[in-house]
């Protein structure tokens, strides 16, 4: 019996799982997950926006295309395979109207207030609903879990931020309603540094929880575990490039603190564990993954099947896009500019008016040496390659091969 469960917690970041390399904090939970999965260490979200992402990701286009009519979802639902969503956000109502899932179902909203512990967190909540669906007798369906995750209420136990505190640092913050600010400046690094021990008390409770829903799995017979998918839509800025969080009024500025998230696919039994892949993945990948996995053809749209490609082989590049901002991503480069505006036909642009960011990638992990004066070059060629792709997406036409010169390393 075929079933999966995709798990996307809004705001969660890369860099804040110890399977991504982070060694200040504790993650034993996610690092079994991994221990158990294939993990994508290079997988970005194309938009952190659910809204705007999520039409696109269901019907098989970009964000910045035309919304298709023959994506994964409508091959899962040609195939009488439901796909349900659930999830702590009441923005996502709306895609009852919108898309072709077979159900929307959001929780009550409750007070953004502190828990005594991590049973009692706005996660913890939302774990219940899945552990209670996992011990239901095993049907052909597709569980879309979206959690507000570290967009929704801050509200583990302050001592989790205590305990990630040294002794002679300033006492984190006692906010409960996850902050927001935006400056042209570098923050003050301790009071950056007391929002991180807050962020990081979530992931804390995420990883407990997500303990519990890997142990309650691992307890089901193999033909009823589940194909299960961890990942995010967008990381959560704590201070680099002059922002802390995120708000729908102010969209956040798109580098790889917002936009490098984790994914991880667990099979049943854990088959393929401790794989991992460095090509560069998409959230759009994800669909088409579950249909394959549900032995469905998936037609040649945006996304690929992670467990049936080389993604180092099959994939070059990825443009990311919210409002006017772009984000353009090899495997050797990023590069990052704004559009003059949304009207003007990109033909039109007159390219010295755009200004560019260019980091060196892998090394540049957190793009924060921005090399666009000494490789104007790689700039300029990048720039040109990414309005060529943003228009072939506008069209619905085969994206062109990236030149040469964004082949090659720094």
């Amino acid at each position: 019996m075929r079933r999966a469960l995709v798990l996307v917690v809004d705001g969660w970041g890369a860099g804040f799982v110890g399977c991504y390399g982070n060694s200040w904090l504790d993650t034993p939970a996610l690092d079994q997950w991994a221990c158990q999965s294939v993990l994508f260490e290079q997988c970005q979200s194309e938009c952190p926006d659910p809204l705007i992402l999520y039409p696109h990701l269901f019907d098989g286009s970009h964000p910045l295309a035309p919304v298709a009519v023959d994506g994964p979802l409508a091959i899962l639902a040609d195939a009488d395979i439901p796909v349900h969503l659930l999830s702590d956000d009441p923005r996502l109502l709306q895609l009852r109207e919108t898309t072709r899932l077979t159900s929307v179902e959001t929780f009550p909203e409750v007070a953004d207030v502190a828990a005594d512990s991590a049973e009692e967190t706005t996660l913890a909540r939302f774990a219940g609903v899945l552990l209670d669906w996992l011990e239901e007798p095993a049907r052909e369906e597709v569980i879309w879990a979206h959690a507000r995750g570290m967009l929704g209420p801050w509200d583990a136990p302050y001592s989790y931020r205590e305990n990630l505190a040294d002794e002679d640092d300033p006492a984190p913050p006692e906010v409960v309603h996850p902050p927001f600010e935006r400056e042209n400046r570098k923050f003050d690094a301790d009071y950056a540094l007391g929002f991180t021990q807050a962020y990081a008390g979530q992931v804390t409770v995420l990883d407990m929880l997500l303990g519990e829903l890997l142990a309650t799995i691992e307890e089901l017979p193999i033909d009823e575990q589940p194909l299960v998918v961890l990942t995010s839509t967008g990381g959560y800025p704590l201070g680099l490039h002059g922002q802390i969080g995120r708000e729908d009024d102010a969209p956040v500025r798109l580098y790889s603190d917002t936009l490098h998230v984790p994914l991880l696919i667990r099979q049943p039994g854990g088959k393929e564990g401790l794989s991992r892949c460095q090509g560069i993945a998409r959230l759009a990948d994800v669909l088409p993954t579950v249909v394959e996995s549900f032995g469905l053809p998936m037609s040649g749209r945006e996304g690929v099947d992670l467990l049936g490609v080389r993604l180092s082989e099959s994939r070059e590049h990825l443009l990311c896009g919210l409002g006017d901002q772009r984000y353009f991503r090899t495997h050797d480069w990023s590069l990052r500019y704004h559009l003059p505006n949304e009207e003007t036909p990109l033909e039109a642009l007159e390219l010295d008016q755009i200004v560019v960011e260019l980091f060196v990638k892998p090394d540049d992990r957190w793009e924060v040496n921005n090399v666009a004066d000494r490789c104007k070059n790689i700039a300029e060629i990048g720039l040109r390659t990414a309005l060529a792709i943003e228009q072939a997406y506008r069209d619905d036409q085969p994206c062109p091969e990236i030149p040469e010169e964004l082949r090659t390393p720094a």
